[in-house]
């Protein structure tokens, strides 16, 4: 009786001892408690969200997120909560308003800290009538939720603030949008995520952090009432963007293949970028339309009153005496659909022209900034030289960190004629601390366009305030227009090192980055060094700054090829800031000496006109009539790289090891390379593109060796468009550069060819200090002429020196 007295005690301190330790780690069924609202998919019957826990939103307002400046006027004062909003009661229909939101077709929030700032622009009607905002996104699976969070802002409002938490697919959050937080125009919307990783405690780990927001699950929802509705030019501000991130207009001109009516159809697309503003925009140019537009498009019928009248029911009234624009709602194209026509297309062309004003500046007046605010806000101001910045103004705010990676980044521009390259030097001016526990070994590491610029080493230990810090950033990978610059901190300590349980929890802040760091520019050398497509992807340069109509030649396609004109236009005219003016021609011989564009498929283009461009006349057979179906693509792939592989086995082994490990030396210590170390330019040779590259774009100069000729071109009409819509998009328009741009559209893949010979182009009146930053890069960028020229300069020295002696001294 005793023994089992005392086994049965044994059991109930065993148990009490279990009940008493921390439930075990558990990564599985974390979404089934997660407090969220999950929107139904489509094709399945809508199911109402479960009743908030909290307090509505008239009893318990929002928190005001940290200091915003949206550029209309500052929303109500409201009182401080910590409740988060309840999600909406309402169940949302298929049919019912929406306006996504993300201006891309994926938006990543990665590391430990990450933040994205963007402006949406509303009509008055939306702003009243939104109701419902909708966030899906999906998460790392290493994300701890219980000490990561997700938040939205909207004009500085919290509307979101919770646990980062779907790791096994895209969860929906859906709340109400608080009462006057919207305006009509430009509004801000902020996305931040702190996440920890769950077990780990290194630099590596932090890289395994992130979330994705899904664009298509990302949007302003409204009542039934809530359409948009456009009344005017300057509502195309409003378009938005589909739920891939782009913006589409579908220009339908019936009599669109006459030759009058180029000139205003391409001019029209200009403008209608220019007015949007949004980073990923395409413009179609078809014969008859394609249905309603949805979210994120544009219907626009242009032609003669007759064409009109083929496409929708409702002519406007008085179109056939005078040339009108208009908004109609029409069943066929629906609503909003804008009407472009008149008695003749010249009056059409006028009445284009009469909208553009508003957006169009003289090419002599120089603006100050770039307009970056619908993809990242504040817009980015430009450095035509010697200039600072406080971080406050670009958009940062001062920001405690606790993590072991810290990042953030901003963006500033550069003009057209930028040339410092190779000689110049920005600084950053840090303001910013780390304490005690930050050890030997960490850094901070300035990024420019993604490329290591800078890095800082900490070397100090005790913890230090960094006033004024200055930190030299190469300007090697700065390029005409945008450019973004990164700030990351790498923070090492011997409590990561240890990674003790709970440590990623850690909310004790390390490090800090104050508002008042300074970006500075030293003053640069203003020069065009030409050919350079990265100067017509950045700022449309040569063609912004034409004083005369630019000649565009048109070599056939039909459609295909006027849609792809004006798509590219369109991206020139958004990256210009100004709609461009051109001169459509039939001939080369009408060009004349004058910066000119052409289009068409390379068939259609004269071999002359092939050579002036770098490419070979056998291009119109060898490349034009051949298809390149993906097996073929894929076993071209496989070559490749098997050539690299026995290319770099050779290279490691016997003489040829020593070279190679001393050229690796050369452009690690010294940043020299075979196309520094040359005397004088390579010679251009002609170029076929190869059968995978399905769209190209070549620079070259004119025949008047003075202007500059653009070229696109594919090997037919269909994959020309094709090509314009995927290179149209920003990452690959990012990365347009050299000569030539190639752009295989079976990988969605871009490579460049570097510019062989190339020509300067005076932008800038004459200046003794301009030029001699001019030489400095230029010889900092050939380093045998400036050898050469030194050992010449040293040469004569030493004859007048010899020379000088002889008559000096006394003789015998």
């Amino acid at each position: 009786m005793k023994r089992s007295a005392a086994i049965f005690s044994t059991l109930l301190v065993t148990t009490a001892l279990a009940a008493s330790q921390p439930a075990p780690f558990d990564m599985s069924n974390e979404r089934a408690t997660q407090p969220q609202a999950v929107a139904p998919a489509p094709e399945q019957a809508p199911v109402a969200p479960p009743e908030p826990e909290t307090p509505p939103v008239s009893a318990a307002p929002v928190q005001p997120a940290a200091p915003v400046s949206p550029p209309a006027p500052a929303a109500p004062a409201r009182s401080s909560a910590t409740a988060p909003i309840p999600v909406a009661q309402r169940i949302v229909t298929n049919d019912e308003p929406r306006r996504f939101l993300v201006p891309s077709d994926k938006l990543s929030l990665n590391g430990e800290i990450d933040r994205k700032q963007w402006t949406v622009q509303l009509t008055a009607e939306e702003a009243r009538t939104a109701s419902l905002f909708h966030l899906g996104y999906q998460s790392a699976v290493v994300v701890a939720p219980e000490i990561s969070r997700i938040r939205i802002f909207l004009n500085g409002i919290s509307v979101v603030d919770q646990p980062v938490r779907s790791p096994e697919g895209i969860s929906d959050i859906v709340v109400p949008v608080p009462p006057d937080v919207l305006r009509p125009g430009a509004n801000v919307i902020t996305v931040e995520a702190s996440q920890r990783h769950r077990t780990d405690c290194t630099i590596q780990s932090t890289y395994e952090l992130w979330s994705e927001i899904a664009p298509e699950r990302t949007y302003l929802s409204f009542g039934e009432n809530g359409a948009r509705r456009m009344a005017n030019f300057e509502d195309v501000a409003t378009i938005g963007v589909d739920e891939g991130g782009e913006t589409r207009f579908n220009i339908i001109a019936p009599g669109g293949d006459v030759p009058a009516a180029t000139k205003p159809l391409l001019r029209l697309a200009e403008g209608l970028a220019v007015y949007a503003n949004m980073p990923n925009q395409r413009v179609a140019v078809s014969r008859s339309a394609n249905g309603v537009a949805d979210e994120g498009a544009l219907n626009i019928v242009v032609g003669l009153p007759g064409e009109v009248a083929s496409v929708v029911d409702d002519m406007p009234d008085g179109a056939t005496v005078t040339p009108t624009i208009t908004f109609v709602d029409d069943p066929q194209t629906g609503p909003g659909t804008m009407i472009v026509t008149g008695p003749t297309w010249s009056s059409i062309a006028s009445a284009v022209e009469n909208v553009l004003a508003p957006v169009d500046r003289p090419v002599t007046t120089q603006r100050t900034s770039l307009s970056t605010q619908a993809w990242h806000y504040p817009d980015a101001p430009i450095f035509f030289g010697a200039g600072q910045q406080d971080l406050s103004k670009l958009g940062f705010k001062t920001q405690e960190f606790a993590g072991r990676r810290f990042r953030t980044d901003f963006v500033i521009g550069v003009p057209s004629d930028f040339y410092a390259r190779d000689y110049g030097e920005a600084r950053l001016l840090l303001d910013a601390a780390y304490t005690a526990e930050v050890q030997p070994g960490s850094h901070l590491d300035i990024y420019v366009n993604g490329n290591i610029a800078a890095t800082v080493p900490i070397t100090n230990r005790g913890g230090a305030i960094l006033r004024k810090l200055p930190v030299k950033v190469t300007m090697r990978h700065f390029r005409p227009g945008a450019n973004t610059i990164s700030i990351e901190a790498v923070l090492l300590t011997d409590a990561d090192a240890t990674c003790a349980p709970g440590a990623t929890a850690n909310e004790a802040s390390r490090f800090v980055l104050f508002d008042t760091t300074q970006f500075q520019m030293p003053r640069f050398a203003r020069m065009a060094q030409l050919p350079n497509l990265e100067r017509v992807a950045g700022t449309g340069f040569p063609y912004n700054l034409s004083q005369n109509p630019v000649p565009l030649v048109l070599a056939g396609g039909g459609f295909e090829t006027l849609s792809t004109a004006a798509t590219l236009l369109a991206k020139m005219a958004l990256s210009a800031g100004r709609p461009i003016a051109i001169e459509p021609v039939t001939t080369p011989q009408q060009i004349g000496e004058r910066d000119a564009l052409f289009f068409g498929p390379v068939a259609r283009f004269q071999p002359e006109v092939l050579s002036q461009v770098g490419l070979s006349p056998d291009s119109r057979i060898a490349w034009g009539e051949q298809s390149t179906p993906v097996a073929n693509t894929v076993d071209l792939q496989q070559t490749t790289a098997t050539l690299d592989k026995w290319t770099n086995q050779l290279s490691s082994s016997g003489w040829r090891s020593s070279l190679v490990s001393f050229r690796e030396w050369l452009k690690s210590k010294f940043d020299l390379s075979s196309e520094t170390l040359q005397l004088v330019p390579q010679s251009a040779t002609a170029f076929t593109p190869p059968s995978e590259t399905s769209f190209l774009i070549a620079q070259r100069p004119a025949p008047d060796g003075d202007h500059m000729w653009t070229l696109v071109t594919a090997p037919t009409a269909e994959a020309l468009w094709a090509g314009a819509e995927g290179l149209a998009r920003t990452v690959q328009w990012n990365k347009i550069g050299g000569e030539m741009t190639l752009y295989n559209g079976t990988l969605d893949d871009t490579t460049t060819r570097p510019v062989s010979t190339y020509t300067f182009r005076e932008t800038q009146p004459f200046s003794i200090a301009n030029y001699r930053l001019i030489l400095a890069n230029w010889l900092s960028g050939n380093v045998l002429s400036y050898a050469a020229a030194l050992f010449v300069v040293c040469m004569l020295l030493g004859t007048a020196t010899a020379s000088l002696l002889q008559n000096l001294g006394r003789r015998r």
